[in-house]
């Protein structure tokens, strides 16, 4: 038998516990611990109580801040509230240590990344991370070269989580240009090697495979439209004023309202009436 101190109902409260064997995080690896506890509630507090077991007990809710740790409630706490003072509910649970994901690097293959931003979780034993990092000149370089293997699996560590290395491969990917010519990246990491893959969710079907093969097509064109005008450059067709022009053209940029008119154009109005 031990004492936890926690806060709760607004005060630090010192309970009796008792200690369980610990787990394994399946993030660092590292132990954790578990205690069972016993409370005593009156009757007009016990809903406010509830309250904040239930916000411990979820994922992204609020931990019991505790004096050398948080903890978060596990399943399916009991209470009652018989015997000879009826109105008093006694409470029944298990809480397990919070474990705080501090990352200072992570390394891709000897690519050093520094997250601005990072969140890690587990769904049925698979490790997702994803964080934002700005990268510039060679770092970048090496990035790209990366995610054009999107299906290759990586030795990827988390330094100041674990020093062993995951096997991950890429997830969903965005970025944009940052100042000083730097790029910023949004990186997901997932460590899902050898595991049953799972099908398609209808959502991830919406519009295919016509906008899988569109977007082929998009960037083929892109392709064979820069190879022409390069063409045309070393021939003598195009000057460089002109060059730099049709590049300046190529460059992404947000529509104009009248060209997102446009890609609302459609040959058939009565298939979208409803």
């Amino acid at each position: 038998m031990t004492t936890l101190n926690l806060n709760l109902l607004g005060a630090v409260r010192e309970l009796a516990a008792v200690e369980l064997p610990s787990v394994a995080s399946v993030h660092s690896g590292r132990p954790l611990r578990r205690f069972t506890l016993e409370l005593h509630v009156p009757d007009e507090r016990h809903q406010a109580l509830d309250a904040e077991l239930q916000a411990a007990n979820a994922d992204d809710g609020r931990p019991l801040r505790g004096s050398d740790a948080d903890w978060r409630v596990a399943e399916g706490w009991t209470t009652a509230s018989q015997g000879r003072r009826p109105e008093i509910y006694i409470y029944r649970m298990e809480v397990q240590e919070v474990e705080f994901l501090r990352v200072s690097a992570v390394e891709i293959e000897g690519l050093s990344l520094l997250p601005v931003r990072y969140k890690e979780q587990v769904d049925e034993d698979v490790v997702t991370s994803t964080f934002v990092t700005e990268v510039t000149g060679e770092d970048n370089d090496r990035l790209e070269g990366l995610l054009r293997k999107p299906d290759t699996f990586h030795e990827v560590t988390r330094r100041g989580i674990g020093d062993l290395p995951l096997r991950m491969r890429f997830g969903r990917c965005v970025w944009q240009r940052a100042e000083d010519g730097a790029t910023r990246h949004q990186l997901e990491l997932v460590a899902d090697e050898g595991k049953f893959e799972s099908p398609l969710s209808p959502l991830a079907l919406v519009n295919q495979p016509q906008l899988g093969m569109t977007v082929e097509r998009v960037a083929a064109h892109a392709d064979a439209l820069a190879k022409l005008v390069e063409e045309l450059r070393s021939h003598g067709v195009l000057s460089e004023s002109a060059l730099e022009g049709i590049n300046a053209a190529a460059i992404p940029r947000p529509l104009t309202r009248l060209e997102e008119r446009e890609l609302s154009r459609t040959d058939r109005l009565s298939d979208f009436w409803r």
